[in-house]
């Protein structure tokens, strides 16, 4: 019936098989206002936030609740408490702003004397660092652990290209009205940010303009999804030979200052014989020679921008609604998320493993389970079936190498 429902009988399916397959699911399943897109994943995935709100918004019993359930619950108070947070407005992110490294030059004194930039105080490095280390900022790098490409029992230290302030890199270089409209909205949601958190604006005006103006740089250097290959991304090296290719940036005092030695233990001692995979080691190049002839107040107003950038649905009303003019243009989406979905979403991120076990502990049904990994089974049964009958292109080494994996 589930499946009967998501159909459209009506419509011959050798005429038109996608209307066939879901136009009963489109008909019963308008696209949300707060969100771009919508898909039965979208939809699952909300039937879940769901039942995690439940939970969370279960008082908290000292008895059944281990520790890191009831800090989940705590947390999800707190980002609930809408009163405190319209109360307290852009104060947390405005303290923020006045300790070094997260001064933003576009607030000149306006912020008060002790959060004023300073150029001979600014270190790249220092502030790369400590955005990704305290706020899981990713700015111009990406650095992660994950499994070796090649010897997949292995983790290793990778680093890419980061994200842009818009998700697509063509929309920085089309000349596309589409791609124009999103700069502007871009440019317009900066400025508008900046004075909303007590710039002049027409300082925000003219910083804000070279500050997209480095991101259009960045954006051109960035290399493109096509060209993302398994081989050309797997340019493994170690830290020395890193800083001899790039000597411009101090890599290993960067991961050094990154890496959370109580998460990988056995990188507390990391030096320049660490091996690291550079995914993108040609974007880091351009990179470097883009920085080195940046004036570095705009690079640091860049770096600022994109901390703000990620914490406005941390703030007030006046801050969101802004957001909702940007997204209007960028995404289509009409009202904003309710607090509810944003705090569970936020709980999810913060604090995956508790998540988790909420959600299994009370929802996970252990025959699904042994379903799925039936299905599973057979999938696997007949794709050997498959090698040892059908496929005449694989020589017998290659097939037992294929069943084995």
């Amino acid at each position: 019936a589930a499946i009967m429902s998501k159909v459209n009988l009506s419509v011959d399916p050798c005429d038109n098989f996608f209307r066939f397959a879901c136009d009963g699911w489109i008909n019963n399943n308008p696209i949300p206002e707060d969100m771009p897109s919508y898909g039965v994943y979208p939809w699952l995935r909300h039937n879940v936030d769901l039942k995690l709100k439940a939970l969370l918004e279960k008082s908290i019993s000292r008895r059944r609740d281990i520790e890191a359930i009831q800090k989940a619950k705590i947390l999800y108070s707190s980002c609930m408490n809408e009163k405190a947070i319209e109360k307290a407005d852009a104060k947390p992110l405005l303290r923020v702003l006045r300790h070094s490294p997260f001064r933003w030059p576009v607030l000149e004194a306006n912020i008060g004397p002790e959060g004023v930039w300073s150029e001979r105080k600014f270190s790249l490095m220092q502030t790369l660092a400590t955005f990704r280390g305290q706020y899981s900022n990713s700015v111009f790098i990406r650095l992660y652990v994950s499994p070796d490409d090649k010897e997949s029992n292995e983790h290793i230290l990778k680093l890419d290209q980061a994200t842009l302030s818009l998700a697509v890199r063509e929309d920085y270089l089309d000349n596309s009205t589409e791609a124009k409209s999103y700069r502007d909205a871009l440019y317009k949601f900066m400025v508008d940010t900046a004075v909303l958190l007590g710039a002049n604006s027409s300082r925000a005006e003219h910083d804000m303009k070279s500050v997209l103006r480095l991101e259009t740089k960045i954006a051109e250097i960035m290399i493109p999804h096509e060209n993302r290959t398994s081989e050309a991304m797997y340019n493994k090296m170690n830290i020395s030979e890193l800083s001899t290719m790039i000597p411009q940036f101090d890599w290993l005092g960067y991961i050094k200052k990154v890496i959370d030695a109580r998460l990988y233990p056995h990188l507390k001692d990391i030096g320049p014989s660490e091996n690291v995979v550079v995914r993108v080691p040609q974007y880091f190049k351009d990179l470097f020679r883009i920085l080195g002839s940046e004036r570095k107040k705009t690079i640091a107003n860049y770096l600022v921008w994109r901390m703000v950038y990620s914490r406005i649905p941390n703030l007030s009303r006046r801050f969101q609604y802004r957001w909702l003019e940007f997204s209007r243009v960028i995404q289509g989406t009409t009202t904003l998320l309710p607090q509810w979905d944003k705090c569970v979403n936020f709980i999810e991120s913060a604090l995956p493993y508790v998540a988790g076990k909420m959600f299994v502990d009370v929802h996970f049904q252990e025959d699904k389970k042994e379903m799925m990994e039936e299905l599973i089974e057979g999938v696997r049964w007949a794709f050997i079936d498959m090698l040892e009958k059908e496929n005449e292109w694989m020589d017998t080494g290659t097939k037992k190498k294929a069943k084995e994996k």
